[in-house]
Parts: C-alpha cells; structure tokens; sequence
C-alpha cells in the first residue's frame, strides 16, 4: 500500500520542463484577455502598475525563474512610469523575436519627456497588445505610427490629454480584435480609423464611471454606428446613454452587455440584437418601465432591485423567449417573476409574455435565496391562462398570446422536497432542478 501510495504521488516540479512552459503559457494568453475585458479597479494589479505574470511567477521559487527566463514567449511588459526609457528598451530587447504585450500607465506626475514613439515604433511587427491607462499629465507625446498587423487588443483607459489619444490612433490594425475604451476616447474617435481597422472586430467595450452629457452620448453612438460590421459583443461597462439620442441612433450588435446602468442604453439597439446581459446592476426593479430591445434571450448576472414594484404598466412587452439569472439576489428573482406572470396585487398581468424558457443558476458559492412560492405562482398562471377560455374581455387581449413555460432549469438551489418537485415535473415539460 505505502508503495503504491508513493508511486502515484506527483509534485508540481516533477512535471516536464515543455509541460510547465505549455501551462504557463495558456494562463499568461488567458490573463492578457482578461486584463483586457475587466473594468478597471485599483485590484486589477497589472493596469494598475503592479507585478506583471511572469515576473510573480519567477518569484516563486528558483525552479520556475529558470523556467520563465528561458521562455520569451512569456514576456508581458507592465511599464509603470516614471521608470527610465533604458529599462522599456532592454525588457523589449530581451522579449525577442516574440509577440509582445505592453501595458503603460502613470504612477505620479514626471516633468521629463516621454517618447513612446520612439521605443516601441520599432517593435510594432510584434506587438499583440497594448494597454495605457492613467496618463494626466501634458508633457511631450511622440507619434506612435506604422502598421501592427499581429495586434489584436487595444485598452485606453483615463488618457487625458488630447494628444496622446490622437497620437495611439494613428497606428495601423487590421487584425484587431477587441478594443476596450472609456468614453472620454471614444468621442475622439476617428471614424475613418474605425471602419479601416475593426472590420474583424469581435469585443467593443466602452467604460464610463461618470455621467455623460447628451452631446457625449451622441458622439458614442455615431462613432459604433462608423464600424464596418454589426458588433459580436458590444460591452458598455458603467455607461448611461442620453434615452432621446439613443432612441434616434439605433446600434448594431449581435450581443449587448450593460454594466450597472440599463437606463437609456436598453433602447439604443436595433432590431437584429440576439442577446442581452445585465451585469452587476442593482436596479432591475426599472424593468418594469424600461423597453427591453427585440432580442431572443436576457441574462441577468449578479442582479438585484433596490425596491419592489408597485404596478406593473401593459405597455412595455417584450418578445424574447429565453431568460437566464445567474448568481443574482431574491429581490432581483421575484421582480422577473412577477413579469414573468406571476400573480401581482391579485391581478396577472404578464409583459414577457412570450418567454418558454428560464433558467436560475448559482456557481461558486454563491447561495441562492428562491422565492419558492412565488415562482409556482408564475408557472401555475401561464399554464392556466393558456387553457382559460371565460375571461372577461380586457384580460383574454392581455393574455392572448401567454405561453406556458416549456423549460425550468434550477442550478445550485437548495434541494427541493420530492412533493414540491413531483409537482412541478406535472406543470414544466423540461424540470431540472439539482
């Protein structure tokens, strides 16, 4: 036993050195992206000046600094002024002939120049991407021009001065792929920059933080509309759309995700929009009064309602039939609900009335809080509003075209009594509950 215990024993340094360089590689190409995608926070380590991956990891023991010193492959380059240009140049040196990913910021105020230009101009066949955050200061801003044909990640966060802006879209990107901007840099946009170089765009996301002004949100608008193709995923992370200038500006997205704020950008899209996310967005309770955009399915991730509903209007239906709810609070659960038809002041009104599908999800630890009653509640009235025939006039024009919910899928709940879940396999054609 004690033999067959050691032979199955097996430590991380044990693994083969093409092994260790393959494991480490596919974290380091995963952790550009999300550095690229996340919104920027103080934690956010590498956007905010920190220790980059491959020099945490050499930190760890002698083992793996021999390991990620012989692999430039895994060079990421935080640069976080007012380091000395030698330092940029020699890490740039050392990265090789590999692909190079650069992230910039400012960690206080420097009166010396700063020629960005001229140290990376002549990496740019190599650079992959490039992410510059927190620059306030004015001082001197070289152009940084050419041709970058492998950079598929561009991230400009808080750039205050004009020049700079202007000065990163002079540069060539035919490959790029996902572009994650705030909305000071969107309205200087070029539009002519737009449609040269996101025409294999997958990823916009645009980060706001503060509110915007109707002339602001126009220019955002116009400047989506300049891309060349409809938007796979369009991500406004904290960004609230004048309503007026977004309701005559439609967008093209395939997918829209909308951060903590839904006022004003949910009728901003137009009719082609497939899917919409909510994300971190604790006034799900505005639904009630909101036009969601003709999408086919709404998924809420980390949701709530700061109040409850007091009357739900007729007069903002929407067509969609799928929902999704992950990890969201009770009060978020049971204002879908009651859209979703369940019983609301001893009346039913249903405004997604269309909706087959809907699926309540927990992941990690995250414990869900299901208003039990209230969504048998939901399920029971669209099931019995398709078989009634004798209601009274205005009730069969509000219900007519009520379906029963076709697919129930519970992930991560509390388990269910086998009473509670014989009875809702009678009433769901498709009941998961585990």
């Amino acid at each position: 036993m004690a033999r067959k215990q050691k032979m199955t024993r097996c430590f991380f340094q044990s693994l083969p050195t093409e092994t260790m360089c393959n494991i480490f590689k596919i974290v380091s190409e995963s952790m550009v992206e999300d550095d690229i995608m996340e919104t920027p926070r103080e934690e956010n380590r590498v956007l905010a000046g920190g220790l980059p991956f491959t020099l945490t990891m050499a930190l760890v023991c002698k083992y793996w600094r021999n390991i990620v010193s012989s692999m430039p492959v895994l060079r990421r380059i935080s640069w976080a002024l007012p380091l000395k240009d030698q330092w940029m140049s020699s890490q740039l040196k050392k990265s090789g002939s590999y692909p190079v990913h650069l992230t910039i910021t400012q960690n206080r105020v420097i009166t010396r120049p700063f020629f960005l230009g001229t140290l990376v101009s002549p990496h740019l066949q190599r650079l992959k991407s490039l992410m510059v955050s927190d620059f306030f200061d004015g001082y001197s801003f070289d152009t940084l021009t050419g041709h970058v044909p492998q950079l598929d990640c561009l991230r400009l966060i808080n750039i205050r001065p004009r020049g700079c802006v202007t000065s990163l879209f002079n540069l060539e990107c035919p490959a790029l792929r996902i572009l994650y901007i705030d909305n000071n840099t969107a309205i200087r946009l070029s539009h002519q920059w737009l449609k040269n170089n996101l025409r294999h765009i997958e990823v916009v996301a645009i980060y706001g933080g503060v509110p915007i002004s109707s002339s602001t949100s126009l220019a955002i608008s116009q400047a989506l509309q300049a891309i060349p193709r409809r938007i796979p995923c369009l991500i406004l992370d904290s960004l609230q759309l004048d309503q007026m200038q977004s309701h005559h500006n439609a967008i093209c997205a395939e997918k829209v995700i909308l951060r903590t704020c839904i006022r004003g950008a949910l009728v901003a899209f137009d009719v082609n929009c497939q899917t919409v996310v909510l994300q971190k967005c604790d006034s799900i309770h505005e639904l009630r009064s909101l036009s969601l955009p003709p999408s086919n399915s709404l998924e809420l991730d980390e949701c709530a309602a700061k109040f409850g509903i007091r009357c739900i209007p007729k007069t903002r239906p929407w067509d969609g039939d799928t929902v999704i709810i992950t990890n969201s609070h009770s009060s978020c659960i049971k204002v879908i609900l009651y859209l979703l038809g369940a019983p609301f002041a001893r009346r039913i009104c249903c405004l997604w009335s269309c909706v087959t599908t809907l699926k309540l999800i927990a992941k990690g630890d995250f414990v869900m809080e299901l208003p039990l009653i209230t969504l048998k509640q939901m399920v029971s009235s669209r099931k019995e509003a398709v078989k009634q025939e004798n209601l009274e006039k205005g009730s069969r024009e509000e219900l007519a075209r009520m379906r029963p919910l076709v697919v129930l899928h519970v992930h991560g709940a509390q388990p269910l009594p086998h009473k509670e879940k014989m009875w809702f396999k009678k009433q769901v054609r498709d009941f998961v509950w585990d």
